[in-house]
């Protein structure tokens, strides 16, 4: 990948998405050019920034991230977003990529998957996180190419 990224963060806790910026940026692995606490704030911003990535929560107050993710398809049909969550459920990843997200991982996972996902996804691979419910296989070949 010859440059980095341009990415929105969206997240309700204000010192997760600090915490992720600062990594994303001293890591050199993505420029965050917007970041937003809830799916209102995010599909406020959405038209104007332009991501190349989104990184996304599911649990938000005011807009959920199922609820925003579908809207800003809507709004740009071509984003890349991927879900970074807490929630391992399969019924979460599987709602979500049927909206169309290109990675669905947890937020346990390390600095070195986040960037492998995001590299994959950039260059138009889909992913997800090896851990979800201990279904490792399994769940990485849900998320289907593109």
């Amino acid at each position: 990948m010859d440059s980095k990224p341009k990415i929105i963060l969206v997240d309700d806790h204000l010192p997760f998405r600090d915490g992720l910026k600062s990594i994303l940026t001293i890591e050199n692995i993505a420029d965050v050019i917007g970041e937003a606490s809830n799916g209102v704030e995010f599909i406020e911003i959405l038209p104007q920034l332009k991501p190349d990535l989104v990184i996304m929560d599911i649990d938000m107050p005011q807009m959920n991230g199922i609820e925003a993710t579908k809207k800003a398809l809507e709004i740009l049909p071509n984003l890349k977003i991927i879900v970074f969550t807490m929630f391992g459920d399969e019924e979460y990843l599987q709602k979500m990529n049927s909206l169309g997200i290109k990675a669905y991982l947890l937020k346990s996972s390390g600095i070195n998957e986040l960037e492998k996902v995001i590299n994959d996804v950039m260059i138009g691979g889909n992913n997800s996180s090896e851990d979800i419910s201990g279904n490792a296989g399994k769940i990485s070949s849900i998320i289907k190419e593109n």
